[in-house]
């Protein structure tokens, strides 16, 4: 069955969440340019076009694959991965089991396995092992499951995994939460131009297999070099830093090749992931999609308790992309306010859907 047209009051709801996950803060100079590219090249709000877009894959539940996790320093250290992505990523997995009844899998690289785990238990789910997953959603007591899995960074072997769990698991949708897309050369480089290929997990792998299927796809970044920029690839690459590559052209440059079916660009892709809980929660009209602030604070501590360390700073703490605990549970306080309970009685009283 096809799903309603979304209120005028769902609408603007979600492109007020959009622009608030998109406020240049850290003043970085770039998500104003993919912001205003992707709204141009979506036509409607970045959070409610990802949102229709995993409903029509998840309404009847089913396994949401989350790739995720940016392996930081790989020249110091394949085992140092950054605080923003895996954050995102939890907060979605819940967000998506509430929603849906979705079980999330999670995909992430060897050396962070353990982490993410950690990060994706302070977000309330229990992970356990893919198979296990299955039997959670019977049985005498409920348990909120959730699998985190190892995806190699071996192109060949990546693609035979995605092939294997497509065949053996009901993947209905996929989500990439900063995660490093591969450019036209097959070349992952960060922000900054630098190459990262080796050591990332190739999500796009899984990605690929899953649009062979008709299986829904969102990308969610920050910084035009993640998997889902391939969208506006061709709106932003002669004005993004970094854009041209070693060859001197953009075939070579930080901005991936492949498209998601949507694409959502924030300030901090953690935030993406947030804003897009927020509209699910509006577009369902259910305020507990969206994790509170207490639940932020407890998926940031529990990162940085798992040696995640803020990318920006090079720091271990509670902080994503330079930005420190207290203006991430502001913004999560805010999203609230436009999903919270009382907020959406009044409003939805007042401009009746």
């Amino acid at each position: 069955m096809q799903a309603a047209a979304p209120t005028d009051l769902v609408v603007r709801t979600c492109d007020a969440i959009d622009r608030l996950v998109s406020i240049d803060v850290p003043r970085r100079g770039v998500i104003d340019l993919l912001y205003r590219a992707a709204r141009e090249e979506a036509g409607m709000p970045l959070s409610l076009r990802a949102a229709q877009v995993l409903q029509s894959g998840l309404a009847g539940g089913g396994i949401a694959a989350i790739a995720t996790g940016w392996l930081d320093r790989p020249h110091v250290s394949l085992n140092v991965a950054e605080t923003d992505g895996p954050p995102g990523a939890a907060a979605l997995a819940r967000a998506l089991h509430v929603a849906f009844g979705a079980i999330p899998f999670l995909f992430v690289e060897q050396q962070i396995l353990e982490a993410t785990k950690a990060v994706v238990h302070a977000a309330g789910l229990r992970c356990v092992e893919p198979e296990e997953t299955l039997a959670a959603k019977g049985g005498s007591g409920a348990l909120h499951a959730a699998a985190v899995i190892a995806l190699p960074s071996d192109r060949a072997q990546a693609e035979a995994m995605a092939a294997d769990f497509l065949v053996r698991f009901d993947i209905r949708a996929f989500v990439a939460v900063e995660k490093g897309g591969e450019n036209r050369c097959g070349r992952i480089r960060t922000s900054r131009g630098a190459d990262t290929t080796a050591a990332l997990a190739k999500a796009d792998a899984l990605r690929e297999a899953c649009q062979a299927k008709g299986i829904p796809t969102v990308g969610i970044g920050d910084g035009g070099n993640e998997i889902g920029m391939g969208r506006i690839r061709d709106l932003v690459a002669d004005r993004l830093r970094n854009a041209l590559g070693p060859d001197g052209t953009s075939d070579d440059g930080v901005m991936p090749h492949g498209k998601t079916d949507a694409l959502i660009a924030a300030t901090v892709s953690n935030w993406g992931a947030y804003g897009l809980s927020a509209a699910l929660a509006v577009m369902l009209r259910n305020p507990d999609i969206l994790h509170t602030v207490e639940m932020e604070e407890a998926i940031l501590r529990a990162s940085a308790a798992a040696g995640f360390i803020d990318g920006v700073t090079g720091y271990v703490g509670p902080s994503a992309d330079g930005l420190p605990l207290p203006v991430h549970l502001s913004i999560v306080r805010l999203l609230r306010s436009f999903v919270g309970e009382e907020v959406n009685t009044v409003a939805w009283k007042k401009y009746p859907g």
